[in-house]
């Protein structure tokens, strides 16, 4: 059933409507990936700057999606913008290792103390599945342990009980999301319960012998909704890793200077063997990375040079990784977070943001929650907190659809998954966003709900 505010939306937005009848001709469902096919279409955007984002009908929206979490400075900051054209000017120099890349690497490693050693890659996937071959090759075993609600990427190990449950939940199940992934890979994996540090460490002491790793988000984002891991429960894991010699990958390709200089490793005061990386780390390009112990790094990532003495290391290699554009784009949006005072900012604008819609939610009697951790949250309908993925099942998505089509329709562009913050943003971009959801809320209280949508995201 169409939100309230669809009509709206479709009404201001024509062109990117037209755009999308032709898109979807050439683009399965008219687009590159699945997180720009939003509903009810995907909106088509020509420019973006400081907090907002310009579509192609001509409208302007307080960004609030920024990258699905990129954007920490805001869209096109100056001085990445600068850096940028500085090194396209001498060529982005792709398959060729360049001084920038280095200088990179002892920025992670300086703030980062897991970061002993560095790799660069171009995704977050790419990341997560090198990282695992990492801990595959020091273990010797395949099998790998993985929580429910966690999205660590799009390779077929990680498919798996990001966004469906399956089993009991002191023993969950491998969980298929999607089609395409094979049957083969749930024989490797192990599934833990999030935010359950007896349950979840029980089954690493069960399975301690045949794990090469466990794999972790410190913040469930696009699987679970944002929802961080508890101080007892992460150091729980770390304990139970540590103790057996498990490799613990903390997949921070969303967290990485997004929690601080130091990430969610620092923000938790944990060390985790390995470390995946993404994100804000690119400056708005391509990238992603792993990063760990300079014992593992070193031993089973550095080449020889001869094959014959690289049969117990790992492989990998990418004609853009550490491209000279993505390592100085991602130098310059460091060197502006080592300078300034933004994650004050962000602390102090997320916090008045998220207790306003809180307090304007309870004011309207619609149920609400907010999970997240400094600049990143999410708002969940029907529930009043939410800890793991199973507790989602109460959770009223068409609302949360209904929501965001109101948000859209009044100039805020906000999805229902994770938002974020910037550097960019205002205090009167806060307000304005609280004065569009106040009106969002009251059209929603008095309207019939749209009913609920189940299942996955």
């Amino acid at each position: 059933m169409a939100s309230i505010f669809e009509e709206r939306v479709r009404s201001r937005t024509q062109k990117s409507r037209a755009v999308y009848e032709e898109a979807k001709l050439v683009l399965p469902g008219g687009v590159a990936a699945n997180t720009k096919a939003i509903s009810p279409y995907p909106l088509y955007f020509r420019d973006a700057r400081g907090a907002y984002v310009t579509d192609i009908d001509g409208n302007t929206y307080i960004d609030l999606v920024m990258g699905l979490g990129i954007h920490i400075l805001g869209h096109a900051p100056a001085p990445v913008m600068a850096a940028v054209r500085e090194r396209l000017s001498s060529g982005p120099l792709p398959g060729m290792a360049t001084e920038l890349e280095v200088e990179l690497a002892r920025k992670v490693r300086r703030h980062m103390a897991c970061a002993e050693m560095v790799r660069f890659v171009n995704t977050g996937t790419e990341a997560t599945l090198m990282a695992i071959r990492v801990a595959r090759a020091y273990r010797k075993r395949d099998k790998v342990a993985k929580f429910e609600g966690n999205y660590d990427g799009q390779h077929d190990l990680v498919q798996v009980s990001t966004s469906t449950i399956a089993g009991p939940v002191d023993a969950p199940e491998p969980s298929l999301n999607h089609s395409g992934v094979a049957k083969s890979t749930l024989r490797d994996l192990v599934i833990l319960p999030y935010n359950d540090p007896e349950r979840a460490t029980a089954l690493i002491a069960a399975h301690a012998d045949e794990l090469a790793a466990v794999i972790m988000e410190p913040v469930a984002g696009f699987g679970m909704g944002c929802v961080p891991a508890t101080r007892e429960f992460i150091h729980a894991i770390r304990e139970a890793t540590a103790k057996r010699d498990i490799p613990l990958i903390l997949d921070e390709v969303v967290t990485n200077f997004r929690l601080g200089l130091g990430g969610a490793s620092e923000h938790y005061g944990i060390k985790p063997d390995l470390v995946t990386l993404g994100k804000i780390l690119g400056g708005g390009f391509p990238i992603g990375g792993y990063a760990g112990r300079r014992d593992l790094m070193d031993r089973l990532v550095t080449p020889t040079g001869r094959p014959s003495e690289d049969q117990g290391r790992i492989s990998q290699s990418g004609t853009f990784s550490g491209n000279a554009v993505s390592m100085a784009a991602g130098l310059a949006t460091i060197k502006v977070l080592e300078e300034g005072d933004v994650y004050r900012q962000l602390d102090v604008m997320t916090e008045r943001l998220c207790g306003g819609l809180k307090r304007l939610a309870t004011d309207h009697g619609i149920t609400l929650a907010i999970t997240g951790v400094k600049s990143m949250f999410q708002v969940h309908f029907g529930l009043d907190h939410l800890t793991t993925i199973r507790e989602r099942s109460g959770e009223d998505f068409a609302r949360a659809t209904e929501f965001s089509h109101g948000l859209l329709a009044n100039g805020v562009f906000a999805v229902p998954r994770p938002w974020f913050m910037s550097a960019a943003h205002t205090q009167a971009d806060v307000d304005k966003i609280l004065d569009v959801a106040d009106g969002v809320f009251k059209e929603m209280k008095h309207a019939k709900p749209a009913g609920v949508a189940g299942g996955s995201r």
